[in-house]
């Protein structure tokens, strides 16, 4: 059986406090662009440029929950590397979402195509990497050895 280390961890770590970052920087840019539009608190819609702003900060607060457990559990699971390299191009996707999202409500799309195929990557990872887990722990079956096995034997790599 493979341990994670806690150094490890670094990596999904660094990335959930660069999103945690833009989370706040994306916070920040709709409180300036309310003063600047005057739209009065409580208020959430009122200027299209506002609505567009603050449409696109909720949008990327409401995959949050979907995003930091599946960064973790295939950074866990499956390999903190790739897995924070996944959550990377996802914060880079939200970052273009964002700033298109400020321009049009059309400029939005390519960045929100990009962030759910990250999203199923990581979704990916989580479940090969638990399956495994789930598989060598209960049934003694270890995939990663008999992926390794099969590719000696057939493929003829060593």
């Amino acid at each position: 059986m493979t341990s994670i280390s806690v150094e490890d961890l670094v990596y999904p770590g660094a990335v959930s406090l660069l999103a945690s970052f833009q989370l706040s920087t994306f916070a920040r840019r709709v409180g300036a662009m309310r003063m600047k539009l005057k739209v009065p608190y409580p208020g959430t819609t009122g200027d299209p440029a506002f609505n567009r702003a603050f449409r696109a900060q909720q949008n990327t607060l409401e995959f949050a929950p979907i995003f930091f457990p599946c960064l973790w559990m295939s950074g866990i699971f499956f390999h903190p590397v790739p897995a924070s390299l996944v959550g990377l191009v996802y914060l880079y996707a939200r970052q273009i979402y964002f700033s298109g999202y400020m321009e049009s409500v059309e400029g939005r799309i390519p960045g929100f195509y990009l962030g759910i195929k990250c999203i199923f990557v990581l979704y990916g990872m989580s479940a090969i990497g638990m399956t495994t887990t789930l598989l060598r722990t209960y049934t003694n079956i270890d995939l990663a050895q008999l992926a390794l096995t099969f590719a000696e034997k057939y493929l003829h790599l060593k």
